[in-house]
């Protein structure tokens, strides 16, 4: 694919820190450019650094960007959605720890009629774990259950990290609320002077070193122990899964998670198949 390619996509690229320098790499990997690019680089810019540089839509629309990918700071997600909304241009959301103002992003972006794409993990890997996940939830927990299994989650990322738990941590922790009997609530703190309640999903987190993301499932049951777990090498493979994002929201309108992203490429595989 190159540049002058149909298929090529002009990206306006919110945040360039770790994460937005390996999408950009991965972009330009795949043929597509950048022609816009907000933030600082280096570990900690201050939580509004790409909204002032960003204080006019006209940014976008004069970089002639076709679909934009916000990898900056949590803080900053709604006014970014809000640039998007009035430059008519599709947005895919690869930061996370903005889960509380959602109703108010997804409702900008359907007012304005632009596409959005949010996930709490764009690795593809992570979001087959999350289906292997629900496999064992079901088989633990469906008619046939597997008594006497308790369930912990604990998640691990790099120092830098200000959200904790991590997006996909919570992510992971509702499908177990939603399908493990007795569990009816998460923490990722200890109680003071009693016992965990059995009824309590914990959470435990690390922030160390360069960790690029960790999540670990234990089922631990009288006998034994299950441990489900995810470790990314490296932040590539999200990067990879937000650039994919970009190449499919493009052309549509509408608010959408990795979860209608996964089927569209399965649906496009199976076509695709002899």
């Amino acid at each position: 694919m190159t540049d002058d390619t149909p298929d090529s996509l002009r990206i306006a690229l919110l945040g360039t820190g770790r994460m937005g320098r390996e999408i950009a790499a991965i972009a330009r990997d795949r043929g597509h450019r950048i022609v816009l690019a907000v933030g600082g680089g280096g570990i900690g810019p201050p939580a509004d650094y790409a909204l002032r540089r960003l204080s006019r839509p006209r940014a976008l629309v004069e970089s002639g960007a076709d679909v934009a990918i916000d990898a900056s700071v949590a803080e900053a997600v709604p006014g970014h959605v809000d640039h998007c909304a009035h430059a008519g241009i599709p947005v895919v959301i690869a930061t996370t720890g903005w889960d509380a103002r959602r109703s108010e992003v997804e409702a900008r972006a359907r007012d304005a009629g632009i596409g959005l794409l949010f996930a709490p993990n764009f690795s593809l890997g992570v979001n087959l774990f999350l289906r292997i996940l629900s496999d064992a939830l079901r088989t633990l927990e469906g008619p046939n259950r597997v008594a006497g299994y308790d369930v912990a989650l604990h998640e691990a990322h790099h120092r830098y990290k200000v959200d904790h738990p991590s997006g996909t941590a919570l992510r992971i922790a509702r499908e177990i609320l939603s399908s493990f009997d007795g569990k009816e609530e998460w923490s990722h703190q200890l109680p003071s002077g009693r016992a965990v309640d059995p009824r309590t999903l914990q959470i435990s987190v690390t922030r160390s070193g360069e960790i690029p993301g960790t999540h670990v499932v234990t089922f631990e049951g009288p006998d034994d122990r299950i441990e489900l777990r995810h470790e990314a090498r490296s932040r590539r493979g999200f990067a990879a899964g937000a650039v994919t994002g970009a190449e499919w929201i493009r052309h549509r309108r509408g608010v959408f998670s990795m979860e209608d992203l996964l089927e569209a490429l399965q649906s496009d595989s199976q076509r695709d198949d002899p």
